[in-house]
C-alpha cells in the first residue's frame, strides 16, 4: 500500500502526518496518536475499515522510521505543539482524535490547544488505554535509562521483542525511552476541560480499575462522556482491532445525534 505524506501542505505536515487512504471530499477525519515507542503503522491497516467518508490520518512522532534522524520529543504539550499547525491543512473537515497509551494524553493536549482557539473544536476524543491528565502522577525524581527500561518490561508499555534482539533494540530503544520519560513527566495538576465528548477505552487485563480511570476520564468534559473495556491486555488495540475500529465509527456517526453512554 502507498502511503502519502501530506504532499502540497506545509513542511510540518509531511513530517508528521501520513495518509494511507487519501480522500479528496471525506466527511470527517480520524486523527490516531501512537503509544509510547510507537509509529504510524501501527494504524495503517485501520484505514482500510473504515468507510470512503472517513479519512484516517496517523502520527508519526520523531525519532523513529524515516525520522529516525530527528530527535525525539522531550515532553507530551511539546508533540501536541508541533501536532497542532500540522493538522491545520485538514482542520477543514471535522477533526476525531484517537489515542493509545501515551498517545491519549498527546491526543488530550492537542483537543486543549484547539479548544483554545489553535483551531476549530474537535468533534470528539478517544482516549484508550491512558490515565486521564490529572490521574497521572510523575516520579520525584528523573528515572535513569536501566530503570526506566525496567518499568516497560515489567508495565507491557512495549512488545518484548524489543529487548530480545539486538539490533532491533538499537534502533527502538531511544525512541522508547524518551517517549516514557515524557509520559512520567507529564501531568496536570488542574486540567482543562473540554466541550468535546470523550470516550475511554481499555483492556480487561489491565490492573487498572476500569470504571473509575473513565470516570476520571468524564471529568474533563462538559459533554458526553462514555468507556468500554475490551478482552485482552494494554494492547488490544492490535487482538481486538476490528471490534475498536467499529466502535469508534459507530461513535463518530452517532455524535451529535444522540448522547453517548455506555454501551
Amino acid at each position: 500500500m502507498t502511503v502519502s505524506t501530506t504532499t502540497g501542505t506545509s513542511g510540518a505536515s509531511a513530517r508528521w502526518l501520513r495518509r494511507p487512504r487519501p480522500r479528496h471530499y471525506p466527511e470527517v477525519r480520524l486523527v490516531c496518536l501512537p503509544h509510547a515507542g510507537g509509529t504510524a503503522g501501527e494504524y495503517i491497516p485501520w484505514a482500510a475499515r473504515l468507510p470512503a467518508q472517513v479519512e484516517l490520518i496517523a502520527v508519526q512522532y520523531p525519532g523513529r522510521q524515516d525520522r529516525l534522524d530527528e530527535p525525539c520529543a522531550q515532553s507530551v504539550p511539546e508533540i501536541a505543539d508541533a501536532l497542532v499547525p500540522a493538522l491545520a491543512p485538514y482542520a477543514d473537515r471535522p477533526l476525531y482524535l484517537f489515542g493509545h497509551s501515551m498517545g491519549g494524553l498527546v491526543a488530550y493536549e492537542v483537543a486543549v490547544r484547539l479548544e483554545a482557539g489553535a483551531g476549530p473544536d474537535p468533534a470528539g476524543l478517544f482516549a484508550s488505554g491512558a490515565l486521564a491528565p490529572h490521574r497521572v502522577t510523575p516520579p520525584r525524581e528523573m528515572l535513569d535509562d536501566a530503570t526506566v527500561e525496567a518499568d516497560i518490561r515489567t508495565s507491557g508499555w512495549s512488545d518484548p521483542a524489543v529487548f530480545e534482539h539486538p539490533e532491533l533494540r538499537e534502533l527502538v530503544l531511544p525512541a522508547l525511552l524518551a517517549d516514557v520519560r515524557a509520559v512520567l513527566s507529564y501531568h496536570r495538576r488542574d486540567p482543562v476541560r473540554l466541550r468535546c465528548p470523550i470516550v475511554a477505552y481499555a483492556g480487561s487485563d489491565g490492573a487498572a480499575d476500569v470504571p473509575a480511570e473513565a470516570a476520571a476520564w468524564g471529568e474533563l468534559t462538559s459533554g458526553p462522556a462514555a468507556w468500554r473495556q475490551f478482552d485482552g491486555d494494554h494492547f488490544y488495540v492490535r487482538s481486538q482491532q476490528a471490534e475498536l475500529v467499529a466502535d469508534i465509527e459507530a461513535r463518530m456517526s452517532n455524535w451529535g445525534n444522540s448522547p453517548v453512554g455506555h454501551p
